[in-house]
């Protein structure tokens, strides 16, 4: 289906804008385009270097998946009318992003609009991954009939992906107020806050960089939990039991990359990875969820649609 492979377009181009959007900030670009809206230094077109090519770079990058959006739009409109809500609010979402952006931009990157940015891109993001789940084709009576034994022997493991997912979106929140703080490097012990071995931080930024430290061990350890819980439950579920091996991995990754962050004094290839790390692990949890849940219709033999649970 063309709605489908267009929503999964758009899913990759959102991931790779939010990386470009941590390029822009790990090299100090925000604000190497004085301007708000579209061009920079009144050209659409600027020469591309310093941190112009980052910014103008992110600025391209944002038309162009706008772009997409409004093309996914109009396909779920016309071809999926019982999803046109979904259709509308993405393209209000992305329309909402652009907006922030450029409020971020005039404001001098006041932190609660900075912060609000990253986290609507998120959300668009978790919103483009949702679509691709809905936009699937509809399952057949047999895949229908397999995949909800594959819930039932899941059971009650399901909810700790559901705190997974809680427990990452709450580490984003954070980093994007050391983020947006300017307190990454607030704190350059390891593990304690100063070179000195003080562990009591002074001050909003060391505060907000200490308790991203700490909640980044709580969501390791949920994350190692749902993991475990989870491919134990799923005995029988190899993609989701491939995404639970994988989870821990990208855990134990965030965690020596944010180590790292520090100790290189936040050096740009490793600051972008860590970013990376943070959407990737979003991404994971958030495809294990709408994974996991109840499929909306099936296809019997003549190839008329009835409800899940239906006699076929």
């Amino acid at each position: 289906m063309l709605e489908h492979r267009v929503a999964k377009v758009a899913a990759c181009a959102a991931f790779l804008l939010l990386i470009i959007g941590g390029m822009v900030n790990a090299t100090g670009s925000s604000l190497a385009c004085p301007e708000a809206f579209v061009v920079c230094h009144k050209s659409l077109l600027p020469a591309m270097t310093g941190g112009v090519l980052y910014e103008h770079g992110h600025r391209l990058a944002a038309m162009t998946v706008g772009i997409v959006q409004i093309l996914l739009t109009i396909l779920i409109w016309r071809r999926r009318p019982e999803l046109k809500w979904l259709g509308v609010l993405l393209l209000g979402m992305v329309l909402a992003q652009g907006l922030f952006g450029a409020i971020t931009v005039y404001f001098k990157l006041v932190w609660f609009v900075s912060t609000g940015h990253l986290l609507l891109g998120m959300s668009y993001f978790a919103m483009l991954v949702y679509t691709t789940f809905r936009l699937r084709p509809a399952p057949s009576a047999m895949e229908l009939d397999r995949h909800e034994k594959l819930r039932d022997e899941l059971g009650s493991a399901r909810a700790w992906i559901g705190i997974a997912c809680g427990a990452v979106f709450v580490q984003l929140l954070l980093g994007a107020l050391v983020r947006h703080f300017g307190a990454t490097l607030a704190c350059i012990g390891m593990p304690a806050c100063t070179a000195t071995g003080a562990w009591m931080p002074e001050g909003i930024g060391q505060t907000v960089h200490m308790i991203h430290r700490a909640f980044g061990c709580i969501v390791a350890i949920v994350t190692t939990i749902a993991a475990v819980k989870v491919f134990r439950a799923a005995k029988s579920w190899r993609t989701l039991r491939m995404l639970c091996l994988l989870a821990p991995v990208l855990v134990a990754a965030q965690i020596t990359l944010g180590v790292l962050v520090v100790l290189s004094l936040r050096a740009v290839p490793i600051a972008v990875g860590h970013f990376a790390g943070a959407a990737s692990l979003w991404a994971l949890w958030m495809s294990a969820w709408l994974l996991t849940s109840r499929r909306q219709k099936a296809i019997n033999i003549e190839g008329e649609l009835v409800a899940p649970g239906a006699t076929l």
